[in-house]
């Protein structure tokens, strides 16, 4: 140990600034930023405007291992939803017969099946038509949500230019496996804290897939959801393009499935981190210099560019240069680095922990430590092998998320609209 800090002490001060952005710290320390911003500006939440209706569209394919818990959290809400309906997409377990038994029951208004499946896009899209609501909520087959979830976030559109709200996401199966226990810290860090600074500034990118509320006319008017890669990032920076405001209500839980295996969460954040760089850097040119737009859309840019382009691609080329610089002693370097990391890191989790009163279990307090290194070497690996083969060879359009029959057919370079 104290080799290490000693070699860190005597280490080049703009390389060790240098290892600060490549691996996380900036975000750390905007999470530090964020939280002291919420404790100086937290507010009371706002009760639900009673004239708002909210119609909840859930697509489901092969959803029944989640589908009956959400309909019910739903129907348990301190201001329930106007209507739900339910898509089932072209599913081939007992989604269907879950969803017509919840018809039956009065559960839910709505059964929309597609014989064999057409995507999550296209489903929403279908609902949203059928919906009388004033707001439509789109909603994951395995989400659950706190008891005042929707009342705070119908309360967000208080304000007249808002377009869209999401919430805060935990992780529901966070004990099953080391990975949901990492997950579950990044989502509190990415999303708790980072997600509430964003907003500060008005700089929401993204409306989450699990949970996103958008009002009805704006929806339709701006086209509804894209049937390509990304598309709740695609339609979130389209309504920001249109000049519509996003917002983001922390108080305001919802809680998802997250992957149990690293393959099956690298299969995700490699879908994830393609779409991302697809719909930024390719269909909006978010790296283009010379842009006509405001603060908060620099900021939402810069987010993305800063914190995840640049320390992603330069990665590798960092590794080899800090082999060059330290030779043998490379190792002890980014033991160093990974130390820093660490300690900064559980500060931050702490903070943030006590900020949204997530009381801490055993086993994420045992995971705490590693969590760094997930997030800033394991994660980045990943994201790195995204971005390339995404730049290399357009690898999302071979994602079938929206099967691509339906991205044929639903393709259309005139302008995109789409009637309620």
């Amino acid at each position: 140990m104290d080799g290490i800090l000693l070699l860190l002490w005597h280490s080049d001060w703009v390389l060790l600034a240098f290892s600060v952005l490549i691996f996380e710290i900036p975000r750390y320390t905007f999470s530090l930023v964020s939280l002291a911003v919420l404790v100086v500006g937290r507010s009371e939440p706002r009760a639900a405007k009673p004239d708002l209706r909210i119609s909840v569209a859930i697509p489901a394919f092969n959803g029944a291992g989640g589908l009956r818990q959400t309909i019910a959290s739903l129907r348990n809400q301190s201001v329930p939803p106007y209507e739900i309906i339910v898509i089932n997409d072209g599913s081939v377990d007992q989604t269907p017969a879950i969803a017509e038994q919840a018809l039956a029951e009065g559960l839910i208004d709505l059964v929309i099946h597609n014989p064999s499946r057409c995507g999550r896009s296209p489903g929403v899209n279908a609902a949203a038509r059928f919906a009388r609501g004033d707001l439509i909520l789109t909603v994951d087959p395995d989400t659950v949500f706190s008891r005042t979830a929707l009342e705070r976030m119908s309360a967000a559109f208080i304000d007249p230019h808002l377009a869209a709200v999401s919430c805060n996401i935990g992780v529901r199966n966070e004990s099953a496996s080391i990975w949901t226990e990492l997950q579950a810290l990044e989502y509190l860090m990415s999303i708790s804290a980072g997600k509430s600074f964003l907003a500060q500034i008005g700089a929401i990118s993204c409306c989450s897939g699990a949970c996103s509320l958008y009002r009805r006319d704006i929806f339709f008017d701006r086209g509804g959801l894209d049937v390509g890669p990304g598309e709740d990032l695609e339609i979130t920076l389209r309504l920001r393009r249109f000049g519509h405001r996003i917002g983001f209500v922390p108080e305001a839980w919802a809680s998802t499935m997250a992957p149990e295996s690293f393959i099956a969460l690298a299969r995700q954040r490699l879908r994830w981190d393609r779409d991302a760089l697809r719909v930024r850097l390719i269909q909006y040119r978010e790296c283009w210099p010379f842009k006509s737009e405001g603060l908060a859309d620099t900021l939402q840019r810069l987010d993305f560019i800063v914190f995840d382009v640049v320390p992603t691609l330069s990665l590798p080329f960092y590794l080899a240069y800090c082999v060059l610089v330290f030779g043998p002693d490379t190792p002890q370097f980014l033991a160093g680095v990974s130390l820093l990391l660490m300690i900064l890191g559980l500060f931050n989790l702490a903070l943030t922990g006590l900020l949204f009163n997530q009381r801490p279990r055993l086993f994420s307090v045992l995971v705490a430590p590693i969590f760094p290194i997930y997030q800033g070497i394991l994660m980045k690996s990943v994201r790195f092998w995204a971005f390339t083969s995404e730049l290399l060879f357009s690898a999302s359009h071979q994602d079938d998320f929206v099967p691509p029959r339906v991205r044929r057919a639903l393709a259309d370079p005139s302008p995109r609209e789409i009637s309620p």
